[in-house]
């Protein structure tokens, strides 16, 4: 059985959607599907350095006429590159498929709704996903993306129009065999679209290496709590909402937090990270390996993660395999990631009471190290359901053609 398989980031050295992308690829061809994945260029050297399978094929596509460069000029030049990259790796799939007649198609990276796919058009069974898309930054919290929130309500203009007028979106949807969503937002979005065939689906997963190798449940010592947060430091992830919560936690000195990531928002997270004097409790320590950050997430004793806009996080099953609970809004994909046995989800109608709501959560860690601990476990229990294996298993019989 014949895949074409879209995935657009695929990169074994990195995490987040290039390491899906890879996950898949290798995941379907250790099946033994004959699988031929198209990507990006940008992935090459670490792609044919890891990949041995012979039944695995990858085609790279690199955009004519100097397109390339559209990837990198800004965001907006970066959706139009990656629309008009779907439509040459479609011709490219089209032209291949002419001899290696595909049994399925499927889309795995980007996940994205609104953007969609042209893969369906290869006329063959197709599946969509997961993707997320349908989630929308709260408008009361438009303050902590600076200069940045006219950016976001042009995004949400392009989303509605896309989803809308593009064949690569309407279409798409209506014809698939099954479109896969990570998120109840996204899955509504699907639905005013005209999907028929939405599956519920979270995006996020493990592979088996990222584990630790012997599992020990976090134990806070008395009158400490070192919180961890991860991430892209991008308007839509809160990182001032972030400081604002350890403002409100600047007198119990047990309580730290350590801060991995870079990004557009780095200097005003420093600037204000100093405005507050919160040098002795809030530690930045950048970007760090893929490898690295598993040695971090061992070291501390709960997730903090403060994103205003996301369909998952991958970072949330990171933080739980190593047995994290997790403080985060209940808003979007944290919302159906986190339950009341892994972490606390707080209420965020406006920015005030999300702060108070967050201070509250990390004050009940703090205060009972025996609910850190029983959550601990339960994170931990449940990433384990979470690992590649597992994932591409439950998609393949729930939504695969049986093979010939």
């Amino acid at each position: 059985m014949k895949i074409a398989l879209f995935a657009f980031a695929c990169d074994p050295s990195k995490g987040s959607e290039p390491n899906y992308g890879w996950n898949w690829a290798t995941g379907l061809a250790a099946r033994g599907y004959e699988v031929h994945c198209f990507t990006r260029e940008e992935g090459k050297p670490f792609i044919e350095k890891n990949s041995t399978a012979s039944n695995l094929h990858f085609h790279y596509v690199v955009l004519p006429f100097g397109m390339e460069k559209w990837y990198y000029k800004s965001t907006a030049g970066m959706y139009l590159y990656y629309l008009a990259w779907q439509w040459f790796a479609y011709k490219k799939a089209k032209a291949i498929h002419k001899n290696a007649a595909f049994s399925l198609a499927h889309h795995v990276t980007w996940g994205s709704l609104q953007m969609g796919s042209f893969l369906y058009k290869l006329g063959v069974p197709f599946i969509f996903g997961p993707a997320g898309g349908g989630q929308k930054a709260p408008v009361q919290f438009k303050k902590y993306f600076l200069n940045h929130w006219a950016a976001e309500e042009k995004r949400e203009k392009i989303s509605d129009w896309l989803v809308k007028y593009s064949s690569a979106c309407k279409k798409m949807l209506r014809q698939a065999h099954a479109v896969l969503v990570s998120n109840d937002d996204t899955l509504q979005l699907a639905k005013t679209a005209g999907a028929k065939n939405i599956f519920l689906t979270l995006d996020t997963a493990l592979p088996e290496s990222f584990y630790p190798v012997h599992f020990m449940p976090r134990t806070p010592r008395p009158n400490q709590l070192k919180l961890l947060w991860v991430g892209r430091f991008m308007p839509r992830k809160g990182v001032l909402l972030l400081l604002d919560v350890m403002k409100e936690l600047k007198s119990y000195p047990g309580i730290t937090l350590t801060v991995v990531g870079d990004g557009e928002m780095r200097d005003i997270f420093l600037n204000t990270l100093k405005e507050y004097q919160l040098e002795a409790t809030v530690h930045w320590k950048g970007t760090v390996t893929f490898e690295a950050v598993k040695e971090i997430y061992s070291e501390h004793d709960a997730f903090f993660f403060t994103s205003l806009r996301d369909s998952g996080g991958v970072q949330l099953i990171e933080a739980m395999a190593y047995g994290l609970p997790v403080v985060t809004l209940n808003l979007h994909g944290q919302a159906l990631i986190v339950n009341d046995e892994t972490g606390i989800r707080c209420a965020c109608d406006t920015p005030a009471i999300a702060i108070a709501a967050l201070k509250d959560a990390i004050l009940q860690l703090y205060k009972q190290p025996g609910t850190v601990y029983n959550m601990s476990i339960a994170a931990h229990n449940f990433s384990r359901q979470q690992n590649w294996n597992a994932k591409i298993d439950s998609i393949v019989n729930k939504h695969y053609p049986a093979k010939q």
